[in-house]
């Protein structure tokens, strides 16, 4: 067997592979209307500003107590994940013309105690 049929036997494998997964990818949607969507959505800014303010606080517990450098490194590491995730849900929420609710969720999740 050549190098040239060898690449395109593992080629051939990969894409078999691939479309076997996508097979199972639901390409319908579960949701029947924008405003499910947007609930959705919504719910899960929600579910990711509450991570990020219990995060917070833990940095704020934990910098009082005096913590190694790798932790506050991976908590700092955590905590601009859900900087960008947020950021995704008001781009998402944004194009669901749902923005105005966002800001309110962002609002009352971070001055909530």
């Amino acid at each position: 067997m050549s190098l040239s049929s060898d690449t395109d036997a593992k080629l051939q494998a990969a894409r078999s592979q691939a479309r076997t997964r996508l097979e199972h990818f639901p390409i319908d949607s579960i949701f029947t209307s924008q405003e499910q969507m947007q609930r959705f959505e919504l719910l899960r800014l929600a579910f990711f500003v509450l991570k990020l303010r219990k995060l917070n606080e833990q940095i704020a517990l934990a910098d009082e107590e005096g913590i190694s450098e790798s932790e506050k490194s991976q908590m700092s590491f955590r905590r601009n994940l859900l900087h960008h995730i947020i950021f995704q849900q008001i781009l998402t929420l944004t194009r669901l013309d749902a923005r105005e609710q966002a800001m309110q969720i962002i609002s009352a999740c971070h001055t909530k105690k």
